[in-house]
Order: C-alpha cells, then structure tokens, then sequence
C-alpha cells in the first residue's frame, strides 16, 4: 500500500486513505465485521479531516431546514435524545459523525450513513422491538438499526443553527428544569477540539509516501483552524436536562423554542 495514509488495526485490517480514495487491506477474514466498524468511525473521521471536512463526535438532526447537533460525552444521553428526536418527526442528518464545513457565510452539515445505534431498550422503545436488528459488534450491547425504522431521513446538506453539549443529570426532588446556556467562541473552541475526532492521536496511523509529520502538523492546523471559525459562526450551548423518557418531550420544546430565535446560519455574537 502506498500514496497514502496507512492505518493498522492489529488483526483486523489495514486502511490506506487518500483524497477520493479509501483502500482496504483485511488480515482476519474471520474479522471482517470489525471492517464496517473502523471504517464508519476512525477512518472515516480522517479521510474526512484529510479532505478539509471537520468530524464532530456527535448526532445531527434537521428541522425546517436547519440542522442542530447533540455531542455528549458517554453519559450524556446522545443516542437516546437524538433517536427521541427523529422518532418525533425530526430527519436524522448523523448519528454518530456529523462532518462539518464552514464557509463565509455558514457552517453546513453533511447527511451521513443512515443508521442508528441504539441498545435493546431504546429500539424497543423507538422501533417497538430489539428483534431482527444486527449487533454493532459482537462485545457491544448497541444494535445497528436501519435509520428509517424510527423515523425520517435528510438526504441533503443543511447549514447548522445550533451545537448542542449535553449533560444529563439525575433527577433530585423537583428540579426537572431544562436549561441552556450559551458558550463564549474561546470555550466553544475547546468543548469542539474535545468533541472531535482527533487524527493525530488515532493509533496505527501512519504514511505510507514519507514526510509524514509535515502533512500531520499541515492537518492539525488545519483542523484547528475549521473547528474555531466553527466556534465562531455557530451558536454553542449547554443543554442540561433531566434523564428519563417522561421528560425528552420537554426537552423537544426548548429546542424547538431556542431555534426559534435565530435563523439557520446567524452567527454568534462575540
């Protein structure tokens, strides 16, 4: 493999990425389920950094015409959220990798593999069963579920409204309240450098022509560069909410309400 970028999964596979190009290598035909995974995840995530296409760790949907994303870290209730939302009508933009690019006038978000991982409790409470849907991966609880069983799917790029951090809490007494709260550029700029795939640091990535920490740095500045004009023409903001199903309507509601004070593409004041 060369002219590219090699990324070696031991045991499994090895990918060369490339503009345009995306090249693989299996070294376990007994593993080629973990094909599907790296290729939807990491190597996707590079190929589209390499390509100048910011890859956020989050799930994406769209509304009339606008896309808002959801990033959580592991607790944060991404999946359940964001399948909550397609089930009630939104059209699913991504649901793990929402590929950005800005420009002068707005960031966009591309339209993405059009599945949802989902556990057995959340397809079952989204779909109406678990049955008959594949697993991620063999070790892993989450289900592949085919996107159009919950709910409707954008087929289109849309400029991005909103960039929603998540933080779900536990409900203590009657605090079932929903708040947002705007982030300044300087702190969105890190909560997106910590929600992105980061490429340098994915492991087993290498080149496969030479001069492989010149065009490394070259992409980290550039990665650096999208996701702070990112920061800065798209509303960031915390949306804390309580965890449970009783309460996800609600938290439809202030989205919807918080939408409906900027167009898709205003940019952030500041």
């Amino acid at each position: 493999m060369t002219g590219g970028s090699l990324m070696r999964f031991p045991r499994v596979a090895e990918f060369l990425v490339a503009p345009g190009r995306i090249d693989c290598r299996l070294q376990d035909g007994g593993a080629g389920f973990m094909v599907d995974l790296y290729l939807l995840g990491d190597v996707l995530s590079y190929y589209l950094e390499l390509t100048g296409v910011s890859a956020l760790h989050a799930g994406a949907v769209a509304h009339d015409g606008q896309a808002m994303l959801f990033a959580a870290d592991r607790a944060g209730g991404k999946s359940t959220l964001v399948a909550s939302l397609v089930a009630a009508g939104f059209h699913l933009l991504a649901d793990d990798i929402a590929a950005l690019e800005p420009d002068d006038a707005w960031v966009t978000c591309r339209h993405a593999f059009p599945q949802l991982k989902l556990t057995p409790e959340q397809a079952q409470r989204f779909v109406g069963t678990a049955e008959g849907f594949e697993p991620v991966h063999p070790s892993f609880l989450k289900l592949s579920v085919p996107a159009e069983r919950v709910g409707d799917i954008a087929w289109e790029s849309l400029p991005v409204a909103r960039i929603y951090l998540l933080e779900r809490r536990v409900v203590t007494g009657d605090d079932t309240a929903i708040r947002l709260e705007p982030l300044g550029p300087g702190e969105a700029l890190i909560q997106l450098v910590r929600h992105s795939f980061l490429a340098e640091e994915l492991e087993g990535c290498g080149t496969a022509g030479g001069q492989g920490g010149t065009a490394q740095a070259d992409m980290t500045r550039a990665r650096f560069h999208r996701l702070a004009a990112i920061a800065r023409a798209v509303a960031v903001k915390r949306l804390c909410y309580p965890s449970g199903y009783q309460y996800l309507p609600e938290v439809h509601r202030a989205v919807l309400a918080d939408l409906g004070g900027a167009p898709a593409g205003e940019r952030q004041a500041g």
